[in-house]
């Protein structure tokens, strides 16, 4: 599994173009493993709310379930977990439709209040899916990555997204050496990421053959 393309818009959603190879499982009822082990690494992500065709909770239909999908709720909750489940839920959509795209690309979006720490959390989701499906999960220490991440929302605080968007559009700011480091720990590189002020136009008309929704619900909210 490959994130190809990041979106991200001001309406605080970012849009993912998922891609998986025709030899690469598609769901998780093909590597029940996944979303086992992914329960046991984070266990609050059994609490996340799921709309779904069968009205199952989300673990019930992670048994079955696009691994895109995965990943969005995946995202979902290392953003909770960054801030604390302190906030406001962060909700999530995947969508496809192979009519129109080729087999195995899919559209994850999901809410986000730090781009800088959702893009992290990005990057860190799709690390654990892919190594869990490779079994190398163990080389992965989630409490580092989660602590990398925390330390990420306090310096983008003080920095982002001013300083950070004017490098992302290539103007040399004043705080540049900070941002740099920041970009660095989220290791941007393999996407193509942009801004947009609206989702109007964007992969506009290729209308979701499924949605699969979520909703997940950090500890401070009932």
């Amino acid at each position: 599994m490959k994130i190809t393309e990041i979106v991200f818009y001001s309406t605080n959603r970012a849009k993912l173009v998922v891609e998986i190879p025709d030899n690469d499982a598609y769901t998780t009822s093909e590597v029940p493993r996944i979303p086992r082990i992914l329960f046991k690494l984070f266990p609050h992500m059994a609490t996340q709310r799921c709309y779904n065709d069968g009205g199952y909770s989300f673990r019930r239909e992670a048994q079955a379930t696009e691994i895109p999908h995965l990943l969005e709720h995946l995202i979902l909750e290392i953003q909770d977990q960054v801030r604390r489940g302190v906030g406001t839920p962060f909700a999530g959509e995947t969508q496809w439709n192979w009519t129109v795209d080729p087999r195995g690309r899919f559209y994850v979006t999901v809410d986000y209040d730090n781009e800088l720490v959702a893009l992290g959390a990005i990057r860190l989701a799709e690390r654990v899916i892919n190594a869990l499906d490779s079994k190398e999960i163990a080389q992965v220490d989630m409490n580092r990555e989660i602590g990398r991440l925390r330390e990420l929302a306090k310096l983008s605080r003080r920095f982002v997204p001013t300083a950070l968007r004017e490098r992302w559009r290539g103007i040399q700011g004043s705080s540049a050496d900070t941002c740099d480091a920041l970009e660095q720990e989220v290791e941007t590189e393999p996407y193509e990421v942009h801004e947009a002020v609206s989702m109007d136009g964007h992969q506009n008309g290729a209308a979701a053959k499924e949605k699969r929704h979520a909703l997940a619900e950090g500890a401070a909210h009932s």
